[in-house]
């Protein structure tokens, strides 16, 4: 989708003038605070909380808590890659490490 390229484009810059390796946009229905999710990920969260992780280099994930299966209609993302995962946070840690990254960018809420 050519409008997700434009805004991952201009994010992927922005972190690399910051010196950081990928951005997590944290969202959550409960605060209000959903629309990092949406602009990067076209998914609508109508409960609970994701996370979308955007590297500098790669593809995108959307994470999303295992606990919660229906958080939204998860075919509206156009990420190919949706994960479910027990702990989110401890997932988002270990994809850092099997990459190597050292500086991860955080944008949002989830509290």
């Amino acid at each position: 989708m050519k409008e997700a390229e434009r805004r991952y484009g201009l994010i992927r810059e922005a972190a690399e003038r910051e010196g950081v390796e990928a951005v997590i946009a944290a969202g959550s229905e409960y605060t209000g605070f959903e629309g990092a999710v949406r602009y990067l990920s076209g998914f609508d969260i109508v409960h609970r909380y994701a996370h979308v992780l955007l590297p500098v280099e790669g593809e995108p994930s959307v994470v999303f808590p295992a606990e919660a299966r229906y958080v939204g209609e998860h075919e509206s993302a156009w990420i190919e890659e949706q994960v479910f995962a027990d702990t989110p946070g401890e997932w988002l840690r270990q994809r850092a490490t099997e990459r190597g990254w050292k500086r991860i960018g955080v944008y949002g809420s989830t509290t």
